[in-house]
């Protein structure tokens, strides 16, 4: 089974190890025993490699309501000579972080760092000869460690065990809720390694257990790897190349599984000395990639997602990582059954808002992390206070929202200029779903995102900006719906304070009340007035 669901004891400070749990129709990630959604952001790549760089950062994160930092930890500075382990640097940025109440999620550069080797140790990137680089096709050799490498990956997943055992002793207040395993991995610049190592084991036998996942999962897996098997012939065995045919695709296929079955040997050994959740993120396929390699071919792409399913049982979660506008096809892709959504790279800004909204309430995700969140310190402006006070709407809602993640009660709407009307079906209720407007004028919003919870029967609460609502019924009886309240408030800790009841002006969108009786309509909408994110409670009834 990919995704590992485990059950800890306690430990002698009686804090919970991170861990995720199927709870209905959710998988969640559980803190302190209770489900927590990750309001995060991933610090630049450099920034944890200097503590005192650090001392202004986690004062600036937590005061923008972050609940979790995204924190590289390098092989290279924990292992600068060989065997001998330095935790410094991870000991004083957990300090850092709990000084400021802050969770953690460690990401791993080992090996691959961006499809490249920048954070590898040095004595490792000088001895080409005991740890070889990916080749390409004409030969020649890129800084990329070859994951054929099985040295590198004995050593890597070493160091990482390591790092895993320090932390179980050293973080016993639950600090690092989950871990990345690598970053961006796969080849650029060519679909496969054609390093010696790479094509000897080319021109090898499938390993029996992929074409047995294969043929036992034939309903259940992406239909373009199946029907490769089956073009090829539906083969029990034979190399690659006979069974999975000739060209980019299949040595891509075959880049996956190298890449799947290393980094399953590092977080194997981490998850042996200290059980957190892992998972690793991908360099998302770009608009001008015509072939693997152009992106990092082998990587957890979402077309890769079989086999590392099959071939990465240690890794819980496969995550992309974000920066194309078309960010609900993409979380489409890698959300599965098996996979809990999470970001762990995307934007900041408004369009980060409208995007957590999204992944937490559209597909009961886990959480949302802009990359680069340091850079903003200093440089503050109304987009990215809207992220500040869209992530301390999203904690202040934390329960009520964990809950209907778990109760199947929740949905989310992102719309756009572009598609600014949508239609939902939730418990006994159709939602038309709009871009705020003025009575007899068309919208002239850019973009609104909301969460919808059917918290009670007849009652919803909306949490969002620049959306307005129609509700009509979806079940048999009266055909007209009216809003029997409205009321504008606060959440604190999931507790719900009434504000304004809203009515009048504040709800009603077309006087023409003939024409809209003869469409089953009041003329009245629920809409969200402010220009950053905000709750409403909505209580309806039904006539005619």
């Amino acid at each position: 089974m990919f995704l590992s669901l485990y059950t800890f004891g306690q430990s002698k400070n009686n804090k919970q190890i991170p861990h995720l749990q199927k709870k209905g129709e959710a998988t969640q990630l559980i803190v302190d025993g209770k489900p927590f959604l990750v309001l995060g952001g991933e610090l630049h790549n450099s920034s944890t490699s200097n503590l005192t760089y650090m001392e202004p950062i986690f004062p600036y994160l937590s005061s923008i309501n972050l609940n979790t930092t995204l924190a590289a930890i390098s092989w290279d500075l924990v292992e600068p000579k060989e065997g001998k382990y330095d935790f410094t640097l991870l000991d004083g940025v957990l300090k850092q972080a709990r000084q400021n109440n802050m969770r953690l999620m460690i990401l791993w550069f080992g090996s691959w760092k961006n499809g490249l080797s920048h954070y590898v140790p040095d004595w490792v990137k000088a001895d080409y000869k005991r740890f070889p680089r990916v080749k390409l096709a004409d030969g020649n050799a890129t800084e990329t460690i070859s994951p054929l490498c099985t040295e590198a990956r004995d050593l890597d997943a070493k160091a990482f065990e390591a790092l895993m055992k320090h932390l179980k002793k050293n973080d016993t207040e639950r600090t690092v809720i989950m871990v990345q395993v690598e970053n961006e991995v796969g080849i650029i610049g060519a679909a496969r390694d054609h390093s010696k190592a790479a094509n000897n084991e080319f021109a090898k036998q499938v390993p029996e257990a992929l074409i047995s996942y294969i043929k036992q999962n034939q309903n259940d897996i992406l239909p373009e790897l199946k029907k490769r098997w089956e073009d090829a012939g539906a083969l029990s065995s034979g190399t690659w190349t006979e069974v999975f045919g000739t060209g980019y695709r299949t040595d891509e296929i075959f880049m996956a599984y190298q890449y799947a079955t290393y980094m399953d040997a590092i977080a194997a050994a981490g998850k042996a000395e200290y059980d957190l959740p892992m998972f690793v993120n991908a360099w998302i396929v770009q608009p001008e990639d015509h072939i693997p390699g152009n992106y990092p071919s082998g990587g957890p792409q979402s077309i890769n997602h079989d086999i590392y399913r099959m071939a990465a049982p240690h890794i819980d979660i496969l995550t992309p990582d974000i920066y194309l506008p078309d960010f609900k096809e993409i979380t489409d892709l890698y959300t599965h059954k098996w996979n809990p959504l999470f970001i762990p790279e995307s934007f900041t800004d408004s369009i980060g808002v409208a995007s957590a909204f999204y992944t937490i309430g559209y597909h009961k995700g886990i959480g949302y992390s802009p990359f680069g969140i340091d850079g903003y310190r200093g440089k503050e402006n109304n987009n990215n206070i809207k992220l500040s006070k869209g992530y301390k709407l999203l904690a202040d809602m934390m329960p009520v929202i964990t809950e209907a993640q778990s109760s199947g009660t929740i949905t989310a709407a992102y719309l756009k200029d572009d598609k600014p009307e949508q239609t939902i079906i939730l418990g006994d209720y159709k939602i038309e779903v709009a871009l705020r407007r003025t009575r007899g004028q068309k919208s002239k919003l850019k973009m609104g995102y909301a969460i919808i919870i059917n918290n009670a029967p007849n009652e919803f609460i909306l949490a969002g900006e620049g959306l307005q609502f129609t509700f009509y019924p979806a079940t048999p009886g009266p055909k007209t719906v009216g809003f029997a309240s409205v009321y504008e408030g606060e959440f604190n800790n999931g507790e719900w304070t009434a504000g304004r009841k809203l009515n009048g002006d504040n709800i009603m969108l077309n006087y023409v009340l003939a024409d809209e009786a003869a469409q089953n309509k009041t003329g009245s909408v629920a809409r969200f007035e402010k220009s950053e994110p905000e709750a409403l409670k909505v209580k309806l009834y039904r006539f005619e």
